[in-house]
């Protein structure tokens, strides 16, 4: 019996470098033309945005598509296409160097929860079968002259369409930047491009901070501090009770909810965990601050530790994203950070605690509300509100049922939470105690069609920004710290973000240095 074979096909590389761009534009952005139609509203305008990125990608074919590259570029491309084309079209996702970022940063365990057979099913439909066409074609070459023919025929398409139409394109695209975040493969090639230049462009030799500074114990009694600052992930001011939302999603706060100083309007630094959690701790505000030299620059606790303070982080997400690489780290996860529910953090602070007493700074970092598998994060017990969405294919369940799944999240956050307070008030009176609760990010749950969060921060929409951030503390220790409460109840309607905590870590910590600006601590207008 002979052997069945897949007949070749010979195909010209310019000929197929106009095709094969061409699939591209069909099959993989569908949602970039849908924004550029609906920010338009001029079909022949969405006509000629098509023509101009067919002719600019056809040319990057031409300058890339050679007849030892052709098959291998062209097949990573559709491989990578595939998997980004599934998480723009699902989730309405942009990609951007903070995206990149983020996903070049999630753990193994977050990788597995986002993969699915809908995904594979893409790859396999869109981008594999595509590739054995590929694989099985013979592509022919013909002179140099024939190919600057070809690319100066695109030229000519793109000055044709543009030219005459110079003045609205302008507009439009100084309008409208951020829908380049969907245009699959530039998306991605840009992100990849600007974190590149990014990393390259900063500086690897550790930058310490906070060389200067001292440490005064300024507090009305003997009693050791004891700051919890509790980095909560993923968790959106829009679904909490404390700020006014309709659900008792932070029932299990109530009974403290007097001894709680709750900030209404507080913004995040980024719109993913990779740059808001480094961001918040560093002593450069949003727009200053450089991912790219995160490890290699020196934090907030740092100087706690440097000033003789225990400083001490309790990881149950993925990792610090660099903030932790100095001082003592404990991950009391069994298996992976993340995978563990977050009381196991108050466990950790019990057994870290036991040590003597001392000025101490205990960071934990919550798996909070992360997703898409919100219905990972909290036991089946703490399933307050429902019917809830039990995957990750966030796009097949009704909004009604992402919601509930979320807020279950919350009211879980609400109960470790409170669970902390009331051990800080039942086993460690001997210490002047503050608690601090900052998410590093919101969420969007699928307002405007958008889910997850990683938007581009100049477009992203309030849900990823807008975070919810409290203060506790017994009045004993507001009277210790000579703090009024009132007066900060009374400026907890203000705006304030990121940018204040670490100022707002030194004034509190009592500890002096260069680095420190009066007017972002939000707590300095309420000594006394």
């Amino acid at each position: 019996m002979s052997k069945f074979k897949f007949r070749t096909f010979s195909l010209n590389i310019e000929v197929y470098s106009i095709l094969y761009m061409l699939y591209t534009l069909l099959v993989f952005n569908g949602v970039f033309f849908e924004k550029i139609d609906s920010l338009s509203q001029s079909t022949l305008f969405t006509i000629g945005t098509f023509l101009v990125v067919w002719a600019l990608l056809t040319l990057c074919g031409l300058i890339l598509f050679w007849k030892w590259t052709v098959k291998p570029l062209s097949v990573l491309f559709l491989l990578v296409n595939s998997g980004v084309f599934y998480f723009v079209k699902n989730y309405n996702i942009a990609i951007d160097e903070e995206m990149l970022r983020n996903v070049l940063q999630t753990n193994i365990h977050e990788t597995v929860e986002l993969l699915n057979f809908k995904l594979f099913f893409y790859i396999l439909l869109w981008g594999v079968l595509p590739s054995v066409l590929i694989y099985y074609t013979e592509f022919t070459t013909k002179k140099f002259s024939f190919r600057l023919k070809f690319f100066a025929a695109g030229l000519v398409l793109i000055a044709a369409v543009i030219i005459p139409n110079s003045k609205n394109t302008i507009q439009f695209i100084r309008n409208h930047k951020p829908v380049k975040y969907t245009l699959i493969p530039i998306n991605y090639i840009g992100a990849v491009s600007s974190m590149t230049k990014h990393n390259l462009r900063a500086s690897h030799k550790f930058i310490p901070v906070g060389t200067d500074s001292h440490f005064t114990q300024y507090w009305q009694n003997e009693k050791p501090a004891l700051i919890v600052f509790i980095v909560g992930e993923t968790a959106r001011a829009a679904n909490f009770s404390l700020n006014g939302y309709n659900r008792d999603t932070n029932a299990p706060l109530m009974p403290y909810v007097n001894e709680i100083i709750n900030f209404t309007d507080m913004t995040s630094c980024g719109t993913s965990t990779a740059v808001s959690v480094p961001c918040m701790f560093s002593k450069e505000n949003r727009t200053e601050f450089d991912t790219g030299s995160l490890d290699y620059t020196g934090n907030i606790l740092d100087i706690f530790n440097q000033n003789g303070w225990r400083v001490i982080w309790l990881e149950n997400n993925s990792d610090c994203k660099g903030v932790c690489t100095r001082i003592k780290t404990i991950q009391p996860c069994s298996g992976a950070p993340g995978t563990c529910f977050d009381d196991i953090l108050l466990k950790a602070m019990k057994t870290e605690l036991a040590a003597p007493l001392q000025n101490t700074i205990l960071v934990m970092h919550q798996a909070g509300s992360h997703g898409p598998t919100y219905y990972k994060r909290y036991p089946e017990d703490f399933e307050r509100f429902a019917p809830v969405c039990n995957t990750e294919k966030l796009n097949q369940c009704s909004s009604d049922e992402i919601k509930n799944t979320y807020d279950n999240t919350i009211f879980y956050t609400s109960q470790n939470i409170a669970d902390i307070i009331s051990a800080l008030k039942a086993d460690y009176t001997a210490y002047n105690s503050f608690l601090f609760y900052v998410s590093d990010h919101g969420e969007s749950l699928g307002e405007y069609n958008i889910y997850l969060h990683s938007a581009p921060y100049v477009i992203a929409p309030k849900e990823q920004t807008h975070i919810p951030f409290f203060i506790w503390a017994a009045d004993s220790a507001f009277e210790a710290f000579k703090l009024d409460k009132q007066c900060l109840k009374n400026n907890a309607a203000q705006a304030f973000s990121h940018d204040n905590i670490f100022h707002t870590l030194l004034g509190i910590g009592g500890i002096s240095a260069v680095e420190y600006k009066q007017h972002l601590d939000l707590m300095l207008n309420c000594r006394y």
